[in-house]
C-alpha cells in the first residue's frame, strides 16, 4: 500500500500551529475546551508495547468531534524484531478504524523507558527496530515519523540515517529550539515539543500539566461525526460485536464514597447497558451521552437490572460471566 503523504511543512516564516500530546495520564479531557484554548492539533497515544491506551478510543472520538487535527504516537517496548513487529501490528490494529482522520502522522516513540525494558542494545539494533516499526506503519498506508529528544540525536543513540529518513517530532523543553531539530527529513522539524508545563485546567484536561507542541505542518481539521457516534445513533440496529470500546480485563463495580472506576473499559459496559435500553434520558429515550466512562450509581443500578434480566447473580459486578452474557445478547 502506498504511503499516505499528508503532512506538508508550512512555509518558513509562518507561525506554527499550537498543539499538544495526550495519553491516559491526562485523565478526563474536554477537547472543545482544548480547542477554545487555542490548541488546533493533538497527538494521541494509541498505546504502548502491545497494549491499547485505556482512553484512546474516548480521546480520538472526542478530538474528531471537536474538529482538531489528529496525529498518533505509539510508545515502543521491544527487545528484538519479533516483539517489535508485535508492537507495530497492534498499533495498526488499534488505529485502523480512524484512518481517515489521522492527518498528522503516526510517530514511533522510543525513549529511556524503552531502553530500560529492552536491556543493552547497540545503536544499530535500536535504530533498526525503530526503522522496522515505521516501515510497518508505512506499509499499512500511514505516514510515519520519529519522536526524539535532543539527547538521542546528539549522543548518537539513534543513527543519523534513521533520523534523516523520517519526519522528526523533536523534544526539548526550552524557549529556543536547537540545531538538532533540523536533522530529520527535509532538514526541518515537523513538530517541536517545547514544554511539559501547559496548564491542564485551561486546556480542558484533569491533569495539572500538559505537553505543548509547535506544529510546523499545514493542518487539516474539520468537525465531523466520529466512528463511535455513527455506531451509537440507533441502538435498535446494532449488535454486541459493534461495541467500539475496550473490553474490561478487570471487574467493574460501584463502591459508594470511593473514587469512581473510569476508562474506556467502563464505557464498554455502559455501551451494552445503553444498547439494552437501560441508560435513558428524561423522556425515556436511550441516551448515548451517559456512556461517559465513569462508573457511578446510575450505571450500577442499570447493571443490576441487566443482570436480573439475564438471570445472572445480581451482585453489581461486571466480571467475566456478565461480559460473556452481554456479548451473547
Amino acid at each position: 500500500m502506498a504511503i499516505k503523504e499528508v503532512m506538508q511543512l508550512i512555509l518558513q516564516g509562518r507561525p506554527a500551529v499550537t498543539g499538544c500530546d495526550i495519553s491516559y495520564y491526562q485523565g478526563d479531557a474536554d477537547f472543545v475546551t482544548m480547542k477554545k484554548a487555542g490548541i488546533k492539533a493533538v497527538i494521541i497515544r494509541a498505546g504502548y508495547g502491545t497494549t491499547i491506551d485505556k482512553r484512546f478510543i474516548s480521546y480520538i472520538n472526542a478530538s474528531i468531534k471537536a474538529g482538531l487535527a489528529i496525529g498518533i504516537y505509539w510508545f515502543i517496548y521491544a527487545s528484538n524484531m519479533t516483539s517489535l513487529i508485535n508492537n507495530a501490528k497492534k498499533c495498526v490494529e488499534v488505529i485502523e478504524p480512524y484512518r481517515q482522520y489521522i492527518t498528522l502522522g503516526v510517530w514511533a516513540d522510543w525513549e529511556y523507558d524503552s531502553d530500560k525494558r529492552a536491556g543493552a542494545l547497540s545503536v544499530s539494533t535500536r535504530s533498526n527496530l525503530v526503522d522496522t516499526f515505521n516501515c510497518w506503519i508505512e506499509e499499512a498506508g500511514y505516514e510515519a515519523g520519529i519522536y526524539s529528544n535532543q539527547d538521542y540525536i546528539q549522543s548518537g543513540k539513534f543513527q543519523p540515517w534513521l533520523v534523516a529518513k523520517y519526519p522528526l517530532w523533536f523534544a526539548k523543553y526550552n524557549t529556543d529550539i536547537s540545531s538538532y531539530a533540523y536533522k530529520g527529513k527535509n532538514g526541518r522539524p515537523y513538530m517541536w515539543q517545547h514544554s511539559s508545563s501547559g496548564d491542564g485546567k485551561a486546556c480542558g484536561v484533569s491533569s495539572k500539566n500538559l505537553d505543548l507542541n509547535r506544529v510546523y505542518v499545514d493542518i487539516i481539521s474539520d468537525a465531523v461525526v466520529p466512528p463511535v457516534d455513527i455506531v451509537t445513533q440507533n441502538p435498535n440496529v446494532i449488535t454486541a460485536s459493534d461495541n467500539p470500546y475496550l473490553e474490561p480485563t478487570r471487574t467493574i463495580y460501584y463502591a459508594a464514597g470511593k473514587t469512581l472506576m473510569h476508562g474506556d473499559d467502563v464505557k464498554w459496559v455502559q455501551w451494552h447497558l445503553w444498547r439494552f435500553g437501560l441508560l435513558l434520558d428524561k423522556d425515556g429515550i436511550p441516551d448515548a451521552g451517559q456512556i461517559d466512562g465513569k462508573w457511578g450509581s446510575a450505571s450500577d443500578k442499570a447493571l443490576n437490572i441487566a443482570q436480573g434480566r439475564l438471570k445472572l447473580q445480581q451482585d453489581g459486578k461486571c466480571g467475566p460471566l456478565t461480559r460473556q452474557a452481554f456479548e451473547q445478547v
